[in-house]
């Protein structure tokens, strides 16, 4: 309660409803008074009647055993003489006294309930006590913030927990104003206090999270794919968790697979910023193409994210006319004028397919992959097929640039599709699904056709880089961020932009019906994909070659001699070259050597044909004959040819294909030797590659010629053989 007071017999508890209880007195007249008493004095339980029951146990405000004794109340306070009267210079008791524990500050006692408002003139004015003294019991219990208190001078019980005075009592506005200032500095501090504290901790969490800056993590990733990685990286970078004293910070830039093989493999460009700790290229076969010229030191690991197949994007009409054909069909109908016409598709020509080199994401690459691979003869390495993708490349559009971009408006802008400069283009899945989208009539205008047969796959490895630009955090934050972006919740963002993941099924599509990969091809050896990806990439100038043969190879190898398997192999190659490539046919035996055809371009025509055809019939004419070889004697009558007929901007050489021993005695091996060096001229080289059969007794002569001219040398035990048809590509040049 805070107070003693005097007791009302009827009081009962009625229920804590403020901090202290309530209690109702027994009477309502006055008590006796004794000597000494007046109003204003605290009274003690012998002022009333013995009946009286002391307060409810626990109520006691002062120590003690609850009476009124004297150690309570031993007199007047100091200063205030032997009596406290009512009126000025009272003071309140409980403010004077020590805390007192749980109920020494009982809200109904607060300032609030004591305030102007309860002691105006309406309560205290000079005519009456008005509706605050009754001489009946009180019917209810008193408020909260009142409590009722016996006046001896007029027998009244107040509301107040104060002495009555018979004046109007005030608060004076000093006090208030010191009251108010005090509550605003003590408001002021604590509120300066806890929001001190608040932005302290916040910023000392701050510092403690990032005290030594970011841990920057460079990733590169294919046109194709960055945008959708650098969504994803900025989601990651709100909720990275921290690396030592420093904070993950992932930046995206989108690169051409070229640029970074070639920056990581030499020179970093400035334009592609920090050398990288991950690269997202289209596929592993730009990863095997950055081995061969980084080494493959610098792969840490290599594993695919998404996936997409490559197919062709065509016009809908072509897709129904080229039905169930297969990869090795390409190039027939890529270098045939009339291809097309013969399909239905009248006027429309050749199949006109593009093979961008930029912008493509390893399309073009992925599908020389599938063409070689079902062009190479059985049993023969993918490389056996390179003449057939050299065909495609041959036979391309021609268009402003070689962006995949130029070549699918080109296929998809033109009113009339007959004339139209493109009617196919190599494409991932992802990409033409992605591209359509933005067509007004995507179905009419272009449809995917996927050949038959085993299909290579673009498969977006996550490539962890290392290289010593790479710190230790930087490698471990970068692997953290590829597993991230492994997760379901990530992997169904890229399904939806048509990649495939087994995380979502694919979007739905007018023009891609994401069927499944029946046959996905798969070449293990990264040294045949680096070699065919060279020929799509890093197309060279048309080699000057003229082919020097030799008729007496009659020994049958296989099913065929070994003439013929030769000849075979140069047939297979030939309609590979590009149309700048310059080509002659020179055969010998053991009575002369004679010119078949001189050299010239491939894009010449001959007799009314391409000379690729002419060449083709004249070698499909030959036939072995027996009696020796001229070959010494005829290399001198070659050389002297091709002097005159020089080819200036393209490598010329001469290729020897023979199975010795040389006849002639006109000419020996040292003879030869020293014509060569005599007319070999380095301002104007003419390199000399022979491939040489079995055991031949020439070989000490055939290698110093060699190495004379620049040229290469190889021996092959047997023409019944892959190898042949792989080294007639390479000597080719």
């Amino acid at each position: 309660m805070g107070r003693h007071r005097l007791p009302d017999p009827d009081d009962e508890p009625t229920g804590d409803d403020s901090a202290t209880e309530r209690f109702r007195f027994p009477f309502s007249g006055r008590p006796e008074e004794r000597p000494g008493d007046r109003g204003g004095r605290h009274f003690s339980p012998d002022d009333f009647e013995p009946d009286f029951p002391p307060d409810s146990p626990g109520y006691g405000d002062a120590p003690g055993d609850g009476g009124y004794a004297d150690t309570g109340y031993g007199g007047a306070e100091p200063g205030y003489g032997g009596e406290v009267s009512p009126g000025r210079g009272f003071r309140d008791w409980e403010a004077d006294q020590p805390d007192f524990g749980e109920y020494g500050d009982e809200p109904a006692y607060g300032d609030d309930s004591y305030g102007d408002d309860s002691y105006g003139d309406d309560a205290f004015g000079d005519d009456s006590y008005g509706e605050d003294s009754s001489d009946e019991e009180p019917a209810e219990t008193p408020t909260a913030g009142r409590r009722r208190v016996f006046d001896p001078d007029t027998g009244e019980w107040t509301g107040s927990h104060r002495a009555v005075d018979s004046r109007p009592r005030g608060v004076s506005p000093g006090v208030i104003a010191a009251l108010v200032g005090v509550v605003i500095l003590v408001a002021g501090f604590i509120g300066w206090q806890f929001f001190g504290d608040a932005l302290s901790n916040r910023s000392g969490a701050a510092a403690a999270r990032c005290v030594a800056g970011d841990l920057n993590i460079s990733v590169l990733a294919d046109p194709s794919i960055s945008d959708h990685t650098r969504t994803l990286a900025d989601r990651y970078n709100d909720t990275a968790s921290q690396v030592g004293d420093k904070c993950v910070k992932v930046s995206v830039r989108s690169a051409e697979p070229d640029a970074v093989i070639d920056g990581l493999g030499s020179q970093w460009p400035a334009d592609l910023g920090d050398r990288p700790a991950v690269w997202i290229p289209a596929s592993s076969l730009s990863a095997a193409r950055l081995e061969a010229a980084a080494g493959p030191q610098t792969i840490d690991d290599s594993r695919s994210l998404v996936t997409s197949p490559v197919l062709l994007a065509v016009r809908p009409e072509l897709k129904f006319a080229l039905g169930q054909r297969d990869w090795s069909a390409l190039p027939d109908l890529q270098r045939n004028p009339t291809a097309l016409d013969d399909l239905g598709l009248n006027g429309w020509g050749s199949l006109k397919l593009a093979l961008p080199r930029s912008g493509g994401a390893d399309a073009s690459g992925l599908v020389a992959e599938s063409v070689a691979a079902a062009s190479a003869p059985d049993g023969a390495p993918a490389t056996g097929g390179l003449g057939a993708v050299n065909a495609l490349l041959a036979g391309q559009p021609e268009l402003s640039d070689d962006t995949w971009s130029t070549a699918f408006d080109a296929l998809v802008d033109s009113g009339d599709p007959r004339s139209a400069p493109v009617h196919a283009v190599a494409s991932t899945e992802q990409q033409l699904y992605q591209r359509s989208t933005s067509l007004s009539d995507p179905a009419q205008t272009v449809a995917a056709f996927r050949p038959d047969g085993p299909t290579a796959v673009a498969d977006y490895p996550t490539v962890l880089l290392s290289g010593d630009w790479l710190e230790q955090d930087q490698r471990a934050a970068a692997s953290e961020f590829v597993r991230f972006l492994r997760r379901p919740e990530q992997l169904g963002e890229l399904a939806a932009a048509g990649f495939r993941t087994d995380a979502a099924g694919p979007p739905d599509s007018a023009v891609v019906d994401f069927a499944a990969v029946s046959t996905p091809l798969s070449l293990e050896d990264d040294e045949i994909r680096v070699t065919l990806a060279e020929a799509v990439t890093s197309p060279q100038a048309g080699a000057a070659v003229t082919i020097m043969l030799d008729r007496s190879m009659t020994e049958v190898e296989g099913s065929n001699t070994r003439m013929g398997n030769a000849v075979n192999a140069l047939i297979d190659r030939v309609p590979a070259l590009p149309p700048s490539a310059a080509v002659g046919l020179w055969t010998f035996d053991g009575v002369a050597g004679r010119s078949e055809m001189t050299v010239g371009p491939l894009s010449e025509p001959v007799d009314g044909r391409p000379r690729a055809d002419a060449l083709t019939s004249v070698l499909d004419a030959q036939s072995s004959t027996a009696g020796g070889t001229v070959s010494f004697t005829t290399l001198r009558l070659v050389y002297t040819d091709a002097t005159a007929n020089y080819q200036d901007g393209q490598p010329n050489s001469v290729l020897v294909i023979t199975g010795g021993p040389h006849t002639d005695r006109t000419l020996d091996g040292p003879g030869l030797q020293q014509f060569l060096r005599q007319t070999f001229d380095p301002q104007r080289p003419i390199a000399v590659n022979i491939i040489d059969f079995g055991e031949d007794s020439d070989v000490p002569t055939w290698q110093a010629v060699a190495e004379a001219t620049g040229g290469t040398y190889v021996n092959l035990p047997t023409s019944d053989t892959p190898e042949l048809a792989a080294t007639i590509t390479r000597l080719f040049g």
